[in-house]
C-alpha cells in the first residue's frame, strides 16, 4: 500500500472521529492519536493560537515537546504567520529552526482554519531526513480542514428551549445543538436564577450547522415556522423575558443574511417583529437534564405543535 492509498484509507476514520464530538480538543487528541498509530511518526500534535502573538502546545502524540512558540518563529511559526503548509526536509537547514528535540530530522506544519483564520497548525516530525513531501502535505491539508469543517454557529431563542432543540436537531444539515441561556449579565446563571427573570438571559438554543448542507437563510427561515413573531416576551403559555425571542451572531457576516430575512418578514407581515437581532455576547450552557430534554422526556411538556415536528420529519426524509 502506497502512503497515499493509506491517507485515503483513513478519511473515512477522520470523518467519523469528527462527526460526533463538537469539542475542539477532543477533535485534536483524536486525530492527532490515529495519525500517529497510522503512520509511526516521531511526533505527532496540535499547537493553538492563544493571546495573538504564540502558539501554546495543544493535544499531541510523542516526547515531551515545546510549550509556547511565538508568531514567526520555528516551522510553526511561520506556518502560522504566512498562512501555509511548510514541509522541511531537514530541520538544521530551516532559518531560525526551534530545537526541541535534536532527534527531530524532518517536519511538516500544516495551518487549521475556523471561518477563515488560522486557529491552530498541525506538527508532525521523524527521525528521518526528507520523510515529508507534497502527498503528505495534500492529505494533511484534507485532514486539518476536518478538525473544523465547515461548520458554522447560530444561536436562536424560540420561547422554551425543549421544543425549539428538538426541532432543530431534526433539519438535516444541523450537527449539533444544546441549550442554555444567552445574552443576559449574570454569569453562569442557574436555571432557576434565569426562571426569575432578573438575569437578562433568554432560553436560547446553540445550533451548530453545515452550510453546506443547509444554509443561514433557511435555518432562521425555518425558525420563523415555530415562533410567533410578533409575541413580545411570550411564545405559546410561556411568558416572561426568558422567553422572548431572538437570533443571535457570532460572525458578522451573518448580519446582512439575517437582517435581510428579518425586514422580508416584516414587508410580508407589514409591521416590526418582536424578534431581537443581535450579536452574541454570552451564552451558558444549561444544566445536563436540561440537555435534549424531549428525547429523554417524550411526553414532556413543549408549546410546539406536533405539526411543527413532522414539517421537520418531512426534511429529514428528503
Amino acid at each position: 500500500m502506497t502512503k497515499e492509498d493509506k491517507y485515503a484509507a483513513l478519511i473515512p476514520a477522520v470523518h467519523s472521529l469528527m462527526s460526533d464530538e463538537p469539542d475542539e480538543i477532543a477533535r485534536m487528541a483524536n486525530l492527532a492519536a490515529l495519525l500517529h498509530n497510522e503512520f509511526q511518526f516521531w511526533w505527532t500534535g496540535f499547537y493553538r493560537v492563544a493571546d495573538g502573538d504564540q502558539l501554546v502546545l495543544g493535544p499531541f502524540q510523542g516526547p515531551l515537546a515545546c510549550t509556547r512558540i511565538r508568531l514567526g518563529k520555528g516551522v510553526c511559526g511561520t506556518a502560522w504567520a504566512e498562512d501555509r503548509t511548510v514541509v522541511v526536509p531537514d530541520v538544521e537547514k530551516f532559518p531560525g529552526h526551534i530545537a526541541c528535540s535534536s532527534e527531530s530530522r524532518s517536519e511538516i506544519v500544516v495551518p487549521v482554519r475556523f471561518k477563515g483564520q488560522v486557529v491552530a497548525v498541525l506538527d508532525i516530525d521523524s527521525r528521518e531526513l526528507g520523510t515529508f513531501d507534497e502527498v503528505d502535505a495534500n492529505w494533511l491539508e484534507k485532514i486539518a480542514d476536518c478538525v473544523y469543517g465547515p461548520q458554522r454557529d447560530i444561536w436562536f431563542a424560540a420561547g422554551c428551549f425543549w421544543g425549539a432543540q428538538k426541532f432543530f436537531k431534526m433539519i438535516p444539515g444541523v450537527e449539533f445543538t444544546e441549550v442554555g441561556f444567552a445574552n443576559g449579565w449574570v454569569q453562569n446563571p442557574t436555571y432557576e436564577q434565569v426562571y426569575t427573570d432578573t438575569t437578562g438571559h433568554a432560553e436560547c438554543v446553540h445550533v451548530r450547522y453545515n452550510p453546506e448542507i443547509v444554509s443561514l437563510k433557511e435555518l432562521v427561515g425555518l425558525y420563523f415556522k415555530i415562533i410567533d413573531p410578533l409575541s413580545l416576551n411570550r411564545q405559546g403559555e410561556d411568558e416572561g423575558t426568558r422567553y422572548r425571542t431572538g437570533v443571535y451572531y457570532e460572525d458578522e457576516r451573518d448580519f446582512d443574511i439575517l437582517s435581510k430575512e428579518f425586514l422580508r418578514l416584516e414587508k410580508k407581515l407589514g409591521t416590526e417583529l418582536a424578534v431581537e437581532l443581535r450579536h452574541i455576547t454570552g451564552f451558558f450552557r444549561a444544566e445536563d437534564y436540561h440537555q435534549d430534554y424531549l428525547d429523554k422526556n417524550p411526553g414532556g411538556y413543549c408549546h410546539l405543535s406536533p405539526e411543527i415536528f413532522k414539517m421537520a420529519a418531512k426534511l429529514k426524509k428528503k
